[in-house]
């Protein structure tokens, strides 16, 4: 059996949630976008449910431990093409071990992805330290980067902290999503200014581009609903935030 999900974390726990309502808990979940489709699979389609998403993720330090819902949320982050059904193992053998299970690295399928948390945790550790902003427009502040793994959830709430009321862009170039933050909110979206040297705009104009720019940000109705789909919402980054080598 083949659970197909739209791509994002929310969805692909709404499998979890689904695969254990069910009783079939031999199955493969994959995205949608990525999946080949075979004559040998029976695919069932999951549709995200926020509520069932949310009883398996706060399920998870409950039955199991915070930290290992923090390697689920890592290891999703990865992008990783087999993290999908790793986490789906690693939750499995969670349930039923308890927090042992982020030791139980005699199992192969949980010594990968105890692999690929570290490996997330390590990179966003350093941008940490290595993000540099430039200001493009007064009082504006943008730092582009190409990180091997999709983070920028997980440094941009410290860079809230850092510059405080600073408002700033850190725009995934890889991607094409950005964390933008104007003073007072963080969203996520896959909206990105142009940036570079406008010759032909003057300083006045462009500094207007910009605002106009944050301002549409912060228009709920104009936000990507599939970007925004994509990331942990803020009440969960308690969990998420603190990087380590």
């Amino acid at each position: 059996m083949v659970y197909l999900f739209d791509g994002s974390f929310e969805g692909l726990l709404t499998c979890v949630f689904e695969a254990y309502a069910s009783k079939e808990l031999d199955v493969s979940i994959q995205s949608r976008d990525v999946y080949t489709p075979s004559f040998l699979d029976t695919v069932r389609e999951i549709k995200t449910d926020m509520g069932k998403f949310e009883r398996v993720y706060s399920s998870i330090p409950k039955k199991i431990s915070a930290r290992a819902q923090e390697i689920v949320y890592r290891a999703w982050l990865s992008e990783d093409k087999d993290a999908p059904d790793l986490i789906f193992h690693f939750l499995k053998t969670g349930y039923k071990i308890g927090g042992r299970v982020t030791d139980y690295l005699q199992d192969p399928k949980i010594s990968r992805i105890i692999d690929l948390d570290r490996k997330v945790g390590r990179e966003a550790h350093r941008f940490l330290g290595l993000l540099r902003f430039k200001e493009v427009s007064e009082g504006i502040f943008y730092a582009g980067y190409e990180p091997d793994h999709n983070i920028t959830v997980l440094i941009a709430p410290h860079f809230t902290m850092r510059l405080s009321m600073q408002p700033f862009i850190i725009h995934d170039k890889k991607r094409n999503i950005s964390a933008v933050f104007d003073g007072k909110e963080l969203v996520f979206t896959d909206r990105v200014p142009r940036i570079g040297d406008e010759k032909t705009v003057s300083e006045d104009e462009y500094a207007a581009l910009w605002k106009a720019f944050f301002k549409s940000i912060a228009i709920k109705e104009r936000r990507n609903s599939r970007a925004q789909m994509q990331f942990m919402p803020k009440k969960y980054w308690k969990n998420l935030t603190e990087m380590q080598d």
